[in-house]
C-alpha cells in the first residue's frame, strides 16, 4: 500500500533557503522545481535546475538543495515497496525535465488537497494517485529522450494524427494519407512513429480495430461480419485470420465467451 508522508504544493520558503538532510528520509521524496535551484549531491557536484526540473530521491539518500532566489517547489514524500516503483524506471537521485510538468504540478496539487482535507476513502485515493503520478514520470522521461527539435516539431503534429487516426480507426486510413497529411516521407513516417511511439502506424490501427470489433461484438444485435465492417475491415477472410492470431480464438468463439 502506497502511503503519503507530507507533501507541499506550491511551496514558499525564505529566500535563498536551504534544505540539507545527510541521511535523507525514511519516504521517496518527488520534487518538482518550479523556481530556479542548485541541487548538491554526495559526490560534490552541483546542477543547476530550471523551473520544470524534477527529482525522485529515494529512501536514505542525501538531499541538498538551496534556491538561487527565491524558494518556490511542489514536492510529495510517500512511502512504498521498491516492487511498487520497479516497474515504472524512473530515473532516481538525479534532475531530469520531463515534457509533461502541467500535469504533474496539477496533479500534486490533487494530491495535497486529498491529505489535507482527509475526507473518506482518503488512503485510496492518495495511493491511486501516487501511482498516477509514477506513470506520468515514466511517461514524460520518455519524451524527456527525445532531442527538442523533433519534439517541438514534427512530434505534434504526429500525435494529433495518431488520435485522429486511433479515434476514427474505422475511415479508411493509408500510410500515403498519413505521409501526405504530415508532408513527409513514409521512411520518416515509420521513423518518427518508432522514436515516438515505439510501433507502427499499422500495428496500431489494426489493434485499434479489433478492439472496437470486439466492443461492437458484445451486442448481440450486430452480427459478427458488421462488426468488422463497422471498424475497418472490409475483408471477412482477412479480419478472421487476424483475430485468431491476435486474440487467440475466432470472432464466433470470442462472441460465445463473451
Amino acid at each position: 500500500m502506497i502511503t503519503i508522508d507530507y507533501c507541499g504544493y506550491h511551496t514558499h520558503n525564505p529566500d535563498r533557503d536551504v534544505i540539507l538532510r545527510p541521511s535523507g528520509t525514511d519516504s521517496y521524496l518527488f520534487l518538482l522545481v518550479l523556481s530556479p535551484m542548485t541541487f548538491y549531491f554526495s559526490n560534490h557536484n552541483a546542477v543547476k535546475a530550471k523551473p520544470g526540473a524534477c527529482i525522485l530521491y529515494t529512501p536514505g539518500k542525501y538531499q541538498h538543495y538551496q534556491a538561487d532566489q527565491e524558494f518556490f517547489n511542489s514536492y510529495v514524500h510517500f512511502f512504498c515497496s521498491q516492487e511498487d516503483i520497479k516497474d515504472y524506471e524512473i530515473k532516481k537521485n538525479r534532475i531530469f525535465y520531463p515534457d509533461n510538468t502541467e500535469e504533474l504540478n496539477w496533479l500534486l496539487k490533487k494530491i495535497y488537497q486529498e491529505f489535507i482535507n482527509g475526507l473518506s476513502k482518503s488512503e485510496e485515493m492518495t495511493a491511486f494517485y501516487i501511482h498516477q503520478l509514477l506513470i506520468l514520470l515514466h511517461r514524460g522521461q520518455l519524451q524527456e529522450e527525445i532531442p527538442d527539435e523533433q519534439r517541438q516539431g514534427i512530434y505534434s503534429e504526429l500525435l494529433s494524427l495518431r488520435q485522429q487516426v486511433l479515434g476514427s480507426c474505422e475511415q479508411p486510413w493509408s500510410v500515403e494519407k498519413m505521409c501526405k497529411i504530415l508532408n513527409i516521407g513514409k521512411s520518416q513516417l515509420y521513423k518518427y512513429y518508432e522514436l515516438f511511439f515505439h510501433s507502427t502506424p499499422k500495428k496500431e490501427l489494426v489493434q485499434a480495430r479489433l478492439q472496437k470489433a470486439k466492443y461492437l461484438m458484445k451486442n448481440d444485435a450486430v452480427t459478427i461480419n458488421q462488426a468488422a465492417y463497422d471498424s475497418g475491415f472490409n475483408n471477412i477472410c482477412h479480419f478472421n485470420r487476424l483475430f485468431k492470431m491476435q486474440c487467440g480464438c475466432t470472432p464466433g468463439e470470442y462472441r460465445e465467451k463473451s
